[in-house]
């Protein structure tokens, strides 16, 4: 579950909060003066994004050794059919 909770809060009530991020799964974004400053998440979670990171990086290493050399106008062409292909069927989802 995603709870917001103060700085303040967040220090007073640490131990309690840490629990409930590691034992419960819960989420916390903690706030400054209303505003969103840090998030705390279970470190299971956070591997997760970590590796999920990783994984997007070698993709787009991937990505760019085969683009290497290609034409810049060839590039932006097929970049352009990739977005309007993508963009079409999210249209016909959304009428179905």
């Amino acid at each position: 579950m995603l709870k917001k909770i103060s700085a303040m809060k967040a220090r007073q009530n640490l131990g309690q909060v840490m629990n409930e991020v590691a034992i419960k799964g819960d989420d916390y974004i903690i706030e400054r003066s209303g505003r969103p400053m840090v998030v705390m998440i279970p470190m299971d979670r956070y591997y997760q994004l970590l590796q999920s990171q990783d994984e997007a990086k070698e993709s787009l290493q991937a990505i760019w050794k085969k683009m290497e050399g290609a034409d810049k106008k060839e590039l932006g062409q097929a970049i352009g059919e990739a977005i309007s292909s993508v963009r079409a069927s999210r249209v016909q989802a959304q009428n179905q």
